[in-house]
């Protein structure tokens, strides 16, 4: 057996099979125009599909717009929208991020153009025009709406400020989907008997006419249904489509009668009137226009929220995300596009943008295709819709109903999220009953209120402790830090974070009161509120800390805040909430310092100054065996003027120093030449015994804050005293060692409380 070519084990089996054929040998090249071409067929049925749905609802709104006396109006406008939707169909569907795509009239926006167009006809109207003058000032209004649409939508996207509007909770979607589906069913009975889907419009007596009609149009929905479940061909629902529509034109040429006929089609759209908004553009419509931009911006608003809330429902139904920066630029590009043109204001459409998959399309293409068909329908004067059976339209549309219905309310079903399930129910029947923009604003309500709920729930108490579990960065001798630790309750620490606001202010103190009420009377002294986690803070938290205020007044407790951001300063001198009794501080560290010094000055436990002092408390560290004047022989007496340095971080650490009188600082260099302060050393402590035993350079930098007296032990002398007194060398090890372990001890006390603190 030949050994196989080099490389040919990783490759697939198709390209190793493909290299091997002989040149000239047929191939499979000759299935991809095939394979073109039916994706191609596959978009134009599609899109020829979903142009039906948008032409029905395109009539509709042009006879709410335009009714009774205004009708004069209606083929206008109808023209308008289709060549509206013919280009920003296109723009937006070469653009979307979300395809395929279809567009339409956007139905929040539409029903405000009605009610726009409804004033505006009428103040026209009351001032001497004709209803062909009135009608003329309408579609100016409604071009003028189309162009701010595409200005503020594309400055919008360009400007990449979506995120500031891409607030819509997921049962809101849900909601919204329901209602669509429920609008999409309501019209399918309408489109069909023209009952409404009301107890009182079912419960009047049906006619036989009637049911063959709803029969016909279930009958259509049976098969779309069937369909969906048992046949994947992209081509199946287009098919269908096309054959039920062949068979009802010849069942109703063969049984129907004249006289019934005509109920099985649309009315005709009648000859259409194309609009050209620069040759209407005159000086005395002005007046009109500006009295009606008020009501001008409301549509900008409702069409902003409605294409904001349709991204996620697409996004949701599709289980994809979207670029919501992309569809609005997008749209603003499609409508300033469409406004010189004679079209009017247009945005991608759910419903139909559903029927488009479930048609077959499956790109760009048959959002395009649908678009041309519009457009062409709206120049050619083409009346599509006489010639397409009414059942038929009606069944497609129960199909979407259905579709949307199962969309919006299964998910959350599913999931057992019983919750989202109720809200997105109240969402439905808020836009069933008040209209999609309701609603919407609606569920963002609700959402915000659920989440002030479990905002407040949560708290915004990050930490509590106590000085007995949490200490400041001050090292302190024995004395002091053992009276600290026993009378720790005094001091009362609390962190706060987040944004407080009013569901959560209260909070602030029902807990710190509860807590000062569970010990015994006058225990706790100083109460401590750290703002560095705190983001921000609203009027009620003023109202809060003046309550607070007050319970400590009357407690005789001192509120120390820190870590106030300049605002909130600002805001707390306003209020007069900084002042008396109060202190501020800089961080928490400054604050807890501040409050042991208090209580240490009022135990009188600050320590002793002086020679004779600074030996007594030796002779406490080492204990009776030995003599702290003999120590004091190896120690070399320093005194520090403020800000001198003792050492510096890096260098070699060859002392123990022992502080006698006044206070060092310890500070840290960070990136460049910030220094950081970690710690603060006071009378009678000891330092740079760690990087003494160790052997380390220095680990810190080290300086006087103020004057100060050390007795330093050197290296040598340190040797030297293990040679000559052992017994004393042992007693200062055991001196230096108790130190670490308390200090150890306490820290793992303070890491324990924060860490259940954080559970």
């Amino acid at each position: 057996m030949s050994a196989a070519p080099q490389g040919a084990a990783e490759m697939p089996m198709h390209d190793v099979q493909r290299s091997v054929r002989a040149p000239g040998a047929p191939g499979k090249g000759w299935r991809r125009p095939l394979v073109g071409m039916r994706r191609v067929m596959r978009d134009v049925l599609a899109g020829l599909v979903a142009s039906i749905a948008l032409i029905a609802n395109i009539i509709s709104f042009g006879a709410l717009m335009f009714p009774g006396d205004m009708s004069v109006g209606a083929p206008t406008v109808i023209w308008a929208m289709l060549i509206g939707t013919c280009i920003c169909g296109i723009v937006i569907a070469l653009t979307t991020s979300l395809p395929p795509i279809a567009v339409g009239i956007d139905s929040p926006t539409g029903i405000v153009l009605a009610l726009l167009s409804a004033s505006a006809g009428a103040y026209a109207l009351a001032h001497g025009a004709t209803p062909r003058e009135a009608a003329d000032v309408i579609m100016l209004i409604f071009t003028i709406t189309t162009v701010m649409i595409g200005v503020i939508f594309s400055a919008l996207g360009f400007l990449r400020w979506s995120g500031y509007f891409r607030f819509v909770p997921y049962f809101v979607v849900c909601g919204f989907l329901a209602a669509t589906g429920w609008f999409l069913v309501a019209g399918a009975l309408r489109m069909t008997t023209g009952r409404q889907l009301t107890l009182s419009g079912l419960m009047q007596p049906w006619s036989a006419l009637e049911l063959w009609e709803l029969a016909a149009a279930l009958a259509v929905l049976a098969v779309l249904l069937g369909i969906r479940r048992w046949i994947k061909s992209a081509f199946a629902m287009p098919l269908a489509l096309i054959v039920m529509g062949i068979g009802g034109i010849v069942a109703l040429r063969v049984f129907g009668t004249v006289e019934n006929v005509g109920r099985w089609y649309f009315p005709s759209m009648g000859a259409l009137s194309p609009w050209y908004p620069l040759a209407a553009l005159r000086a005395d419509h002005a007046g009109t226009v500006a009295v009606f931009l008020p009501e001008m911006i409301a549509a900008l608003v409702v069409s902003l929220i409605s294409l904001i809330t349709k991204v996620s429902s697409i996004e949701t139904v599709r289980q994809t995300a979207g670029d919501l920066d992309r569809e609005l630029r997008g749209h603003g590009l499609g409508n300033l596009a469409a406004a010189p043109l004679g079209g009017i204001t247009a945005s991608l459409q759910t419903g139909t943008s559903r029927l488009l998959e479930q048609a077959g399309g499956a790109t760009r293409a048959s959002g395009v295709f649908c678009s041309l068909t519009l457009g062409a329908v709206g120049l050619a004067n083409l009346d599509l819709l006489q010639l397409v059976p009414l059942p038929l339209i009606a069944g497609l549309v129960f199909f979407l109903g259905y579709t949307f219905i199962l969309d919006g309310l299964w998910r959350p079903y599913a999931q057992k999220a019983w919750l989202d399930l109720i809200l997105a129910f109240a969402i439905m029947a808020v836009c069933v009953r008040f209209g999609y923009l309701t609603g919407v604003l609606a569920g963002v309500v609700a959402a915000c209120l659920m989440f002030a709920i479990s905002y407040a729930r949560v708290g915004i108490m990050r930490r509590h402790l106590t000085r007995a579990q949490f200490s400041s960065y001050v090292e302190r001798d024995a004395g002091a830090a053992a009276y600290l630790r026993e009378k720790g309750e005094a001091i009362q620490i609390y962190w706060l974070s987040g944004y407080i606001f009013f569901g959560s202010s209260e909070a602030i103190l029902e807990r710190i009161r509860a807590d000062i009420e569970a010990l015994p009377p006058r225990r706790v002294s100083y109460v401590i509120l750290d703002f560095s986690q705190v983001s921000g803070a609203d009027t009620s938290t003023g109202a809060s800390l003046a309550k607070l205020r007050h319970f400590c007044n009357r407690q005789n407790i001192t509120l120390v805040y820190c870590a106030l951001a300049a605002r909130n300063l600002a805001a707390l001198r306003r209020g007069g909430f900084v002042a008396g009794n109060n202190k501020v501080f800089e961080d928490a560290n400054l604050a807890l310092a501040w409050c042991e010094d208090q209580l240490l000055a009022k135990a009188g436990l600050e320590p002793g100054k002086g020679q004779a002092a600074f030996e007594d408390w030796l002779q406490q560290q080492l204990g009776e065996r030995v003599k702290a004047t003999d120590l004091m022989t190896f120690l070399e007496r320093r005194d520090l003027v403020a800000s001198q340095v003792l050492y510096r971080q890096g260098e070699p650490a060859d002392t123990i120093d022992l502080i006698a009188a006044g206070n060092v600082a310890i500070d840290v260099a960070r990136e460049g030449s910030d220094m950081l302060r970690v710690r603060r050393m006071t009378t009678h402590t000891v330092l740079g015994e760690m990087g003494f035993f160790r052997r380390t350079p220095r680990s810190a930098t080290v300086s006087a804050d103020a004057p100060a007296t050390l007795y330093t032990l050197t290296r040598d002398n340190f040797e030297r005293m293990r040679r000559e007194r052992p017994d004393l060398a042992s007693a200062f090890d055991d001196f230096i060692i108790r130190t670490l372990a308390e200090r150890v001890e306490f820290a793992n006390r303070g890491v324990a409380a924060l860490s259940r603190q954080r559970q």
